[in-house]
């Protein structure tokens, strides 16, 4: 049975959202996080856009691998008109404005305990709008001109690059009208602590960093992640479960593979051998899918978000803030009444 509390989960999901206008600060490490995924979604998805307008997501094979498989999964009509590619190109660089505007914002109130990242995210907005209006002015409805949308790609990626030297920042280590210091939150009438990224304990050096990133308890995490948990939405998970449950399944499962292949290949024919191949690797890869959703939502449990965030992973820029939640953000350390 899965114990997934759905109202319970719906309540605390509009609790993190509240929580995310009452705690404005950005940590150097959580703003270099999530600059450099927004840089990756931006230029995807323009590339993605502009390989629209151009019809060239198309694969070529040789002739009789095109026989049997090119017109069922590898041919793409994938094609957008001029109008469509200025709408998407305006809207989807304009949402991203906004994201690197907000990081940018809350990166400079974790330094600064002034109104400064209002009005630098008010001049960024401004001037990537304008920028792209410019853009829109130098096309048509029926002609693309590709020189000034290159130019358009460049200005982001020096924007970005420019953007990135605010990691040099340093934090402000005392509560500040934006927020608590070290990522630390304030819910309603609670404090919650989260532990620091790395926190070495008083053994040596070398047991501190192995014991840090999980690998002396890697076999626990695989057995937590894919056997002891596979079914369990309701408690926590540490980082170091998720990292090296699924490390450890990868060459656990690869291993086995070429095993069984091997196996199979001595008894039957080559046939039947992929077959048999096929079939376990489906097998294996539906017991992934099982086990990372089950550890995912108990990661968001470790950082006091609720399961449904895992629903936003397919949402393009709010998936940055998830995928920061589950693979990065440390774990709930203590809570605190006020």
């Amino acid at each position: 049975m899965i114990n997934f509390k759905f109202f319970d989960e719906w309540l605390l999901l509009k609790h993190n959202i509240r929580n995310l206008f009452f705690n404005q600060r950005l940590t150097r490490f959580s703003y270099l996080v999530g600059l450099i995924f927004l840089f990756i979604e931006i230029y995807f998805g323009n590339l993605i856009n502009l390989l629209g307008i151009i019809g060239s997501l198309k694969f070529n094979f040789n002739e009789t691998f095109q026989e049997y498989f090119d017109d069922v999964i590898f041919s793409s009509n994938y094609k957008i008109d001029e109008p469509m590619f200025i709408i998407i190109t305006v809207i989807f660089n304009v949402i991203g404005a906004y994201v690197l505007s907000e990081l940018v914002k809350r990166r400079l109130n974790d330094y600064s305990n002034t109104r400064i990242g209002q009005y630098i995210q008010c001049c960024i907005l401004a001037f990537n709008i304008g920028v792209l209006c410019y853009w829109g002015y130098n096309q048509s409805f029926d002609h693309i001109n590709i020189i000034v949308t290159f130019n358009l790609y460049s200005y982001f990626f020096y924007e970005h690059i420019l953007t990135l030297l605010l990691v040099l920042l340093p934090s402000n280590k005392e509560a500040n009208i934006h927020g608590l210091s070290n990522g630390n939150q304030k819910s309603d009438d609670y404090i919650i602590f989260f532990e620091p990224f790395y926190s070495p304990s008083n053994t040596t050096e070398k047991e501190d960093y192995w014991d840090a990133i999980g690998l002396s308890h890697s076999i626990d995490s695989f057995k937590s992640m894919f056997i002891n948990k596979l079914f369990d939405y309701r408690t926590r998970a540490k980082r170091q479960e998720l990292y090296w449950g699924v490390l450890m399944f990868q060459i656990l499962t690869n291993a086995l593979n070429s095993v069984l292949f091997f196996f199979y290949e001595n008894i039957f024919n080559i046939e039947t051998a992929i077959v048999a191949s096929i079939i376990i690797y489906w097998i294996f890869w539906g017991w992934y899918m099982l086990a990372n959703l089950s550890c995912t939502i108990r990661r968001l449990h470790d950082t006091g978000h609720s399961g449904y965030w895992v629903i936003t992973m397919f949402i393009p820029f709010v998936n940055i803030y998830a995928l920061y939640m589950i693979v990065f953000k440390p774990s709930i350390s203590k809570v605190e009444l006020v």
